[in-house]
């Protein structure tokens, strides 16, 4: 989750007080990601997650295996964010290897204090309440939830329970912005299911949907798409309206003048534009206000070394975590940004399943069931309807469009299992659900798995448990529904 800094006392009272800040980076496009990692005691036999003291101890660890301020809190003790460095599409391998160094770094300093990564992007069996019990003490998060207000619980089990992979990307200029962004929603209930690592169970409910579509739908109008994605004109318009949203975004936390954080009684709420009646129309509030938009392709804002607010970009948030998913969403955005015939190859792909910008009205209707389909996908994954045709049909030429990206060839061992993926059908959920038909059994896998397994960037769940899906003679088939 994003983070407001120092406290700015500068007034900002109309949209063009922060408009300079959205043009964009022009030629100096850069891309990082963040990986938020689930930890659980191993040897604890009512399975554990990792506790506040640990999640220090681990963060401190972690820090002297890779030097520098990268690893972040999340609202819950069990889970620590990795932030990878940014670079250009023609260093990208340097954020691969950064990314790959952090997460053997977070889980090397957890197994010093007897603790294992999830295998899973959740942690089976542990409930909201459960993680809601185990808030960090930060003030920010304390202020959300503990304990949430009534009308925020469903909001904050979708940051207790879910975990995933972004990708941020420092866009060239508005409309560079509003093609990638319109791209990736079109995009979106495909990688949904394309990076899912969920294990079937959404805390200790069997689950035959995608459990965190289903968490981020309670976010409404602060999540999935908003409401200007097909309206705005071009990138300027879409951003104008965006600051809109921003400042009337409602808020139930806002910063007084001292920069301390005031928390609203349930049912009531204030906006940016309302808290320039107390004089508190201040960067800090705008920056927060920003902060607790959560769509699946956000605008967030850039900052330098310091803190200070310096430009923005566009941040894909659609994809799990798992052995491949780190790297398969960076190559993916990343190509989608400079590939400018990857880019065009894909467009033409999404054009016969409708999602060809000629009607804004239809399009947004047909993203909508796309987007439910995928969420409610009751076990057959990618054998779903997408736009006007059907998602595994998608899955396969996408997956040869990717491999013949010019700029992705370095990559190719890479994007081996994303290819698998888009060929098989064989999503790492669907092997899970295939393999771990109980909660029983996914948490049995858990407590005796070997994290090594998940070093391995090149390899996806069918490639890792590939001797037990022979073994059981299950092999890759749809998975049980389950209600």
């Amino acid at each position: 989750m994003s983070d407001v800094n120092a406290h700015d006392l500068t007034r900002f009272s109309k949209p063009e007080d922060v408009w300079p800040l959205y043009h964009g980076s022009g030629a100096d496009m850069k891309f990082g990601t963040e990986i938020e990692l689930a930890f659980f005691k191993a040897d604890d036999p009512d399975f554990r997650i990792m506790n506040a003291d640990e999640n220090n101890k681990v963060m401190v660890a972690a820090q002297t295996f890779v030097s520098g301020d990268w690893v972040r809190n999340e609202p819950t003790t069990d889970t620590l964010e990795a932030g990878s460095i940014a670079a250009s599409f023609e260093n990208l391998q340097t954020v691969i290897d950064d990314t790959q160094a952090k997460i053997a770094a977070l889980t090397k300093a957890a197994a010093q204090y007897g603790l294992k990564r999830s295998f899973f992007q959740d942690q089976p069996g542990i409930t909201v309440e459960t993680l809601l019990g185990s808030l960090v003490d930060i003030p920010r998060y304390q202020a959300f939830f503990g304990p949430p207000r009534d009308d925020m619980r469903e909001i904050a089990a979708y940051f207790a329970i879910c975990k995933s992979t972004q990708v941020s990307v420092s866009y060239k200029n508005p409309d560079h912005m509003l093609e990638n962004v319109r791209r990736l929603y079109r995009l979106a209930p495909f990688l949904f299911l394309l990076a899912d690592n969920s294990s079937g169970f959404d805390g200790d409910t069997p689950a035959a949907f995608h459990h965190g579509m289903k968490h981020r739908a309670a976010l409404g109008t602060r999540g999935l798409f908003p409401p200007f994605l097909f309206e705005a004109e071009n990138g300027e318009d879409y951003l104008r309206r965006h600051i809109d949203q921003v400042m009337n975004n409602p808020l139930f936390v806002y910063y007084n003048e001292k920069g301390e954080l005031q928390r609203l009684p349930s049912g009531q709420w204030t906006s940016f534009n309302a808290l320039k009646n107390m004089g508190l129309n201040t960067a800090t509030n705008y920056w927060f206000a920003q902060s607790i938009l959560w769509p699946d392709v956000k605008i967030a804002a850039l900052k330098d070394d310091a803190g200070a607010i310096t430009g923005h970009r566009y941040e894909a948030r659609m994809f799990g975590v798992g052995a491949h998913q780190a790297n398969t969403a960076l190559l993916i955005v990343a190509a989608l940004a400079a590939d400018q015939d990857f880019a065009a190859e894909v467009d033409s792909l999404l054009e016969p399943f409708g999602f060809d910008g000629k009607n804004p009205n239809e399009e947004k209707i047909l993203l909508e069931k796309s987007y439910n389909a995928a969420r409610h996908h009751n076990g057959d994954f990618f054998d779903i309807a997408y736009g006007n045709g059907r998602m595994n049909e998608f899955a396969k030429i996408f997956g040869k469009t990717l491999a013949e990206s010019k700029y992705l060839s370095p990559y190719h061992d890479l994007l081996a299992p994303a290819l698998d993926v888009c060929e098989s059908g064989c999503t790492d959920g669907k092997i899970n659900r295939a393999l771990f038909e109980t909660l029983q059994a996914a948490q049995d896998f858990q407590r005796h798995y070997d994290p090594d397994v998940l070093e391995n960037a090149g390899h996806n769940n069918r490639m890792i448990l590939e001797a037990q899906l022979v073994n059981t003679g299950q092999g890759c088939k749809k998975a049980k529904a389950r209600a």
